[in-house]
């Protein structure tokens, strides 16, 4: 751990006097702890760090439409198609962290039960209306629409009633009372003033998806992006990610 650490100080000291700025596209479930890490090596480093938030459907879409950063955060899950198609180089991954999907409802509400499968369908279907990402935009969206809900056999029910969020954490709907309770992964449920994070979702119907740093496929800052990298899967850089609710990766 230590001789990772040292790694990306000797490299960060040994970069050209010039500050460069590192583009990064990142998965919007890794915004806060993102944004604490990069600080800490700016700081260190001398070099800037600009980053972009959003659903991994809408950084696939600005990929696609040419946009050229110099590093990727989404999910492991994706880099595989990323790379197939020429945007990210798969041989840079490294995983930062590990995050469930769970519930939230307004502060101060009744706090209903999500423990177990049949718990999680009551209350379901006792909500007068749920929020969770698109499922063409975000990944616990995907999940939950295509997976969660069937498994409980009320998908087309709860679908009626639902309120889709486009960006960002979908507990904003539920904190300014447009929805009554949100799914998400616990990461962006977490920074969301003015509501309750219930917990995860039961193991039965649970998704934990690692998400992972890698190289774009051509970065116009090799040497910073690839030490900004190194930095991110240190003990250090790692700290934010694990205090901001992720579970520490198997790597």
């Amino acid at each position: 751990m230590v001789k990772t650490a040292c790694a990306w100080l000797l490299a960060a000291a040994a970069m050209t006097a010039g500050a460069a700025d590192v583009e990064v596209l990142s998965a919007g479930a890794a915004e806060v702890p993102f944004h604490a890490a990069a600080s800490a090596w700016e700081r260190a480093s001398g070099h800037h760090v600009k980053a972009a938030f959003g659903p991994v459907g809408e950084l696939r879409k600005r990929l696609d439409a040419g946009a050229a950063p110099d590093v990727v955060v989404v999910p492991s899950e994706a880099i595989g198609a990323l790379a197939a198609a020429g945007k990210v180089d798969a041989a840079t991954r490294r995983d930062l962290g590990v995050v469930s999907i769970g519930a939230a409802v307004r502060a101060g509400a009744p706090r209903p039960d999500i423990s177990t499968p049949e718990a999680l369908k009551r209350t379901l279907i006792d909500a007068k209306s749920v929020t969770y990402m698109d499922p063409t935009r975000g990944t616990s969206g995907k999940f939950f629409d295509e997976s969660v809900l069937p498994k409980l056999g009320i998908r087309d029910e709860v679908r009626a009633k639902a309120i889709l969020g486009q960006g960002g954490s979908v507990a904003e709907k539920v904190a300014r009372g447009e929805a009554e309770i949100a799914f998400q992964q616990i990461t962006e449920l977490i920074p969301v003033k003015g509501v309750t994070v219930l917990g995860p979702l039961p193991d039965a119907v649970q998704k934990r998806t690692t998400y992972s740093a890698v190289l774009a496929k051509q970065p116009k800052h090799s040497a910073e992006a690839r030490a900004l990298l190194d930095y991110l899967a240190s003990p250090a850089g790692r700290k934010p990610f694990l205090d901001a609710g992720f579970e520490r990766p198997a790597s």
